[in-house]
């Protein structure tokens, strides 16, 4: 399962570029997922359910599908 490496690679990219400063609880996170990008909706969600990070336990991800095979994410909420 390779969502969970996707889902850490997000937070620290959140945290690379000072995103989660000061942050207590990431509420939604928005993806564009590509249609060959081989990850799992559910998988996905399911490791930020259970990664080892408080702020990310009930995030709700909304999925944008597209025709290309990307992944991009475009939006992020925070509390």
């Amino acid at each position: 399962m390779h969502e969970i490496s996707v889902a850490l690679e997000i937070i620290d990219t959140l945290e690379d570029n000072g995103y989660l400063t000061g942050v207590n609880k990431v509420d939604s996170i928005k993806l564009i997922i590509g249609r060959y990008s081989g990850i799992d909706k559910n998988y996905l969600s399911f490791a930020f359910q259970n990664i080892n990070d408080e702020r990310f336990k009930e995030v709700s991800l909304e999925f944008i599908s597209n025709n290309s095979d990307e992944i991009k994410i475009e939006e992020i909420i925070v509390d």
